[in-house]
C-alpha cells in the first residue's frame, strides 16, 4: 500500500463505502457530492490495489478485501476521534442528550414510564427516542445508530453477531410466561393441563413478519398444539381481546397490569418454557463514554423498581423474578 497521498478525509470516505455499499449513500453519509466520493474510491483503489466495491446485477458488493477493512478502519477512525476529541464531562442535568433505544413493547410497557418520570422531573434536557426492536437491532447499535437496545439473550429474534466481544451488555431484569384467560372463562383452573390448554382457542402474538415468541416455537415443536384463532403484532392486544373472550394467551408475566386484573385469570403454562431474560446491550467501544455510562445506571436504577412482580397473583406455587442489583 502507498501511505504517501493517504489522508484522513479518505479514511472516513472508505469509512462509508464500506457501510453503505454504495457511492451515492456514501456521499451522503458523509455530506460530499456523488463525484467527490467516486474519485475517492478511485483513490482509495490505487492505494489498496482492490477494487473494494464490486458491481454485482444490479448492486454493488464488497471484496474480501474491503470486507477484512471494515472493522479496522471503524476502529482506527474511533481511535482518532477519542484522542483528537477528548469526551467531555456528562452534566445530564445541563446538556442536551437524546439517548436511542431499541425495544420490544413489552420492555417498552415496563419501564419507559419510569424513565420518562426521571427525565421530565429530573433531567428535563435529556429526550429518549425509542425505535421497536428489529431483526437488525443488534447491528444498528454497532452502527452508531442508536445507542442501546434490550433484548433476551442468548435470543432467536435477532441477528447475534458471532464476535460478541465487540458488544457489552448487562442483565436488566427476568420475567416468566403465564397463561391468561378471562375471569369468566370457567374452563381454565388453577391445575390447567397440557390437554386442556390445547382444547381452547388461541391468541398468538407475532412480534413481526418473522419474529415468533419462544412459546410458539415450543409448541411448533409438540405434537398437539391449539387452534390459533387470531394473531397480534404484540402482547396489549392479546391480553385485551383475552380479556373480551373465552379464548386464551400466554404473555409475560409483569405485562398484566392492576386494572387488568380484576379480569383476567393467570395461571401457569402447564408445559416447560424459558426465563424471559432481558438484558442492556451497548458497543463495547463506548463502555467508558460518560453519557452512556449514565444512563445504563438510570436504566438498572429503574430496573430495581420492578422489584414489586405481578406473579404473586399467579395461582400455584410463586418463582422468583429477578431484577438487576
Amino acid at each position: 500500500m502507498h501511505l504517501k497521498g493517504l489522508d484522513l478525509n479518505l479514511l472516513i470516505i472508505l469509512d462509508a463505502l464500506l457501510k453503505e455499499r454504495n457511492v451515492t449513500k456514501a456521499a451522503d453519509r458523509v455530506c460530499i457530492s456523488q463525484p467527490a466520493a467516486s474519485a475517492a474510491l478511485s483513490k482509495l483503489r490505487h492505494f489498496t490495489g482492490d477494487e473494494l466495491l464490486q458491481k454485482v446485477g444490479r448492486t454493488f458488493v464488497l471484496t474480501p478485501r474491503a470486507q477484512a477493512l471494515v472493522k479496522p478502519v471503524e476502529d482506527i477512525l474511533r481511535q482518532i476521534e477519542k484522542t483528537m476529541i477528548p469526551s467531555p464531562d456528562f452534566d445530564p442535568a445541563r446538556v442536551d442528550r437524546t439517548f436511542k433505544i431499541a425495544m420490544s413493547s413489552y420492555v417498552g410497557n415496563l419501564l419507559t414510564d419510569g424513565i420518562m418520570d426521571k427525565l421530565i422531573n429530573v433531567y428535563p434536557k435529556i429526550s429518549l427516542d425509542v425505535e421497536s426492536l428489529r431483526t437488525d437491532s443488534v447491528a444498528r447499535v454497532k452502527e452508531g445508530k442508536i445507542d442501546f437496545c434490550i433484548a433476551t439473550l442468548p435470543t432467536a429474534f435477532l441477528d447475534w453477531p458471532e464476535a460478541r466481544e465487540e458488544y457489552n451488555y448487562s442483565f436488566l431484569f427476568e420475567d416468566e410466561w403465564v397463561v391468561l384467560a378471562s375471569a369468566e372463562n370457567d374452563l381454565v383452573t388453577n391445575n390447567l393441563t397440557f390437554e386442556e390448554f390445547c382444547a381452547l382457542p388461541y391468541i398468538e402474538t407475532r412480534l413481526g413478519r418473522n419474529l415468533r415468541t419462544p412459546i410458539d416455537q415450543i409448541l411448533d415443536c409438540k405434537n398437539r398444539r391449539p387452534q390459533t384463532r387470531l394473531s397480534v403484532p404484540h402482547f396489549e392486544l392479546a391480553i385485551t381481546h383475552t380479556m373480551h373472550s373465552d379464548c386464551i394467551t400466554v404473555v409475560p408475566s409483569m405485562l398484566v397490569n392492576d386494572l387488568e386484573r380484576p379480569f383476567l385469570k393467570m395461571v401457569r403454562v402447564p408445559f416447560e418454557t424459558p426465563t424471559i431474560e432481558e438484558h442492556l446491550i451497548w458497543d463495547a467501544r463506548n463502555e467508558d463514554e460518560p453519557d452512556i455510562k449514565w444512563f445504563r445506571e438510570l436504566l438498572m436504577e429503574i430496573t430495581l423498581e420492578l422489584g414489586h412482580s405481578t406473579l404473586h397473583n399467579i395461582q400455584g406455587s410463586v418463582p422468583v423474578i429477578s431484577v438487576a442489583n
